[in-house]
């Protein structure tokens, strides 16, 4: 009884996991598609008001995506070491 039930929550847990993975992964690459249009606004922006708020929205969104790069990094990691076992 034990044993099936400590094997069910391993592999729920597991699950869970691999969708917070792709979520975090999906995540990611929306705020690096934001970056990059912020990005590009303050090059083709031409009021002073355009360039503040585009490049403070860039620098903000730094918070969000540098936690999220080593999440991927160690996503990819796991999935590396896994193959190679």
């Amino acid at each position: 009884m034990i044993t099936t039930v400590t094997t069910v929550t391993t592999l729920a847990n597991a699950a869970m996991a691999y969708n917070f993975g792709i979520l975090a992964t999906l995540f990611l690459i929306a705020l690096l598609i934001a970056k990059e249009l912020s990005g590009a606004s303050v090059s083709s922006a031409g009021s002073s008001d355009d360039i503040d708020f585009a490049s403070s929205l860039d620098r903000m969104l730094n918070v969000a995506i540098i936690p999220l790069l080593i999440v991927f990094a160690v996503i990819v990691v796991d999935k590396v070491m896994s193959v190679l076992h």
